[in-house]
């Protein structure tokens, strides 16, 4: 994966609006208009279907794990709590970030990506916020299919400093049948170092992407089951990190450099518009006491049936 080290990030405090989904002020009880009621049925389209990636966001606390937030997307504007990247990526000359293409309709957060006569101009946003050093952070998400356009769902460094980076959920598979997880560190030298780990699986569909951090230890999570992990010092960061979700240009130039098979020439893998969907967000810190006695009694062990990440690859 190439580095991203100038993530180019609207400020935190931003706050971008679905221009479709503008809702009426002025006095407190309006009589009914033609457009305060074409007002309330967009509303609607921004409120409808809460769940509508098949299961609902979790609520409460779990065994070593103190829920602090949570987002259904189920309202037209993103939030304070979010705030969408603009400018180009670093390292990737193929496309721009603009906040134009984060909208929020039918209780989903659409990170868009567009074809235009200059290239591709996508979507992606921010947790700021939500910054925290340790932490579970889990993401029910789907992709359209496109050979041109990676998604990357990660963790990143609040002192904006690269390495480190934690990929949780990131696909240059053009018809989704497969997602990587990548870990990224500093090498003797202040290299970027990484490891890499593949599951396979339909990620057209809706999923539960996600991850557990905590001292030494990286554990990856799909649909609630870890699949890969990584144990050591040396691999897992100790810095404060914010939770990142994109889409991007560039994914046929990406396969190239990482020498898998070239991208398709059929027409349904290379649209013009590409929507990778959010349906709700959950972040959790650590309960440090309750994880140390959970890992006395093997509860963070190796997984015989998860890949190992490790500093050789």
């Amino acid at each position: 994966m190439s580095a991203r080290a100038l993530r180019a990030v609207a400020a935190a405090a931003a706050v971008a609006a679905c221009a479709s989904c503008t809702i009426p002020t002025g006095e407190d009880n309006p009589a009914p208009t033609s457009q305060t009621q074409a007002a309330a049925a967009t509303a609607d389209v921004c409120f409808q279907d809460p769940t509508a990636g098949g299961i609902p966001v979790p609520t409460g606390d779990l065994p070593g794990w103190k829920q602090i937030f949570t987002d259904e997307f189920d309202r037209c504007d993103l939030g304070g709590k979010w705030s969408t990247y603009s400018g180009q990526p670093g390292g990737n000359p193929l496309g721009w970030w603009d906040g134009s293409m984060v909208s929020l309709h039918d209780g989903t957060l659409d990170l868009q990506s567009q074809r235009t006569s200059d290239g591709w101009v996508s979507g992606g946003v921010s947790n700021y916020p939500v910054t925290q050093q340790y932490g579970r952070w889990e993401i029910r998400m789907r992709a359209d299919r496109s050979d041109d356009i990676s998604y990357h769902m990660l963790l990143w460094p609040q002192r904006e400093h690269w390495p480190p980076e934690i990929d949780f959920s990131e696909s240059v598979s053009g018809d989704r049948t497969a997602m990587d997880a990548f870990l990224h560190w500093p090498g003797e030298n202040g290299e970027d170092t990484k490891a890499n780990a593949e599951i396979t699986g339909d990620f057209s569909q809706w999923h539960t992407v996600g991850v557990e951090w905590g001292p030494g230890i990286i554990r990856y999570l799909l649909d609630g089951k870890v699949w890969a992990e990584a144990h050591s010092d040396v691999m897992v960061p100790d810095e404060p990190m914010w939770l990142g979700m994109q889409a991007e240009a560039g994914a046929c130039e990406r396969r190239a450099d990482w020498g898998l098979a070239p991208c398709s020439d059929s027409d349904a893998l290379r649209p013009d518009r590409v929507s990778v969907q959010v349906d709700w967000v959950a972040v959790y810190e650590p309960v440090m006491p309750e994880l140390e006695a959970m890992q006395k009694k093997g509860a963070f062990d190796p997984l015989p049936d998860a890949t190992q990440l490790t500093e050789n690859g």
